[in-house]
């Protein structure tokens, strides 16, 4: 597995997120002076590596893979954040 993703990650994003069929929750990387989580809904795409969990899917594009390789994603609910450590 690329990366991890906790049950509180999943059940923040199953919150926000209502979810058609064919569509999943798209994570990736932005930045310009440093790098940063995206996150949008999106029709899954070929090629993609696909997690599922608590029956919410997540995916990530082959060029956005590097950046998540080895982490994970979790929410701190004290913080309100997402983390990726």
């Amino acid at each position: 597995m690329i990366f991890e993703i906790s049950n509180s990650a999943v059940d923040f994003y199953k919150s926000e997120f209502v979810l058609g069929e064919n569509e999943a929750i798209r994570l990736f990387v932005r930045g310009a002076e440093g790098f940063f989580l995206g996150v949008e809904k999106d029709r899954l795409e070929n090629e993609s590596f696909i997690i599922e969990k608590n029956g919410v899917k997540f995916f990530i594009t082959e060029n956005d893979q590097w950046h998540f390789e080895g982490k994970k994603l979790d929410f701190d609910q004290k913080s309100e954040m997402m983390i990726l450590s």
